[in-house]
């Protein structure tokens, strides 16, 4: 019996990898990235993140979601607002910085944890933030 063999892809032609294949809709998309799906809108209004649409609904991939984790790093941890994070994902695309180069990886993984909304989750008390000669509050 003859099996139909697989297409072997043509070198010329580019084929989606897997990390920015669009696989997950927004609220799968939203609990990988441990937030809520309004945020991710905000994201998207914001140009931070272009999901791929089909028939009207947002499809995340795995670097979609790798960006959203980044985002919350920045806004969370780093305390920058949306500005900043689009100055510094526009550096990084135009290749003046690494976004990496700000955090390591185990930081990646403890910013995909869930606060809650308040930024109770942020392990730095007021005294360190203080000590440190930062404004915690963003005042």
């Amino acid at each position: 019996m003859n099996r139909p063999r697989r297409e072997v892809p043509d070198p010329g032609v580019p084929h989606r990898d897997a990390l920015t294949r669009p696989r997950y809709i927004i609220s799968i998309a939203a609990e990988l990235a441990a937030c809520h799906p309004r945020t991710l809108r905000i994201y998207e209004e914001e140009g931070l993140v272009q999901p791929q649409r089909r028939n009207n609904l947002r499809l995340y991939s795995e670097a979609d979601i790798q960006r959203v984790r980044i985002i919350r790093f920045l806004t969370r941890r780093q305390r920058v607002n949306l500005a900043g994070v689009r100055v510094i994902l526009q550096l990084e695309a135009l290749g003046k910085i690494r976004v990496y180069d700000l955090f390591d990886e185990d930081d990646v993984g403890r910013s995909a944890e869930p606060t809650d909304e308040t930024g109770a989750g942020d392990e730095r008390t007021l005294a360190e933030a203080s000590a440190e000669g930062a404004n915690p509050r963003g005042n």
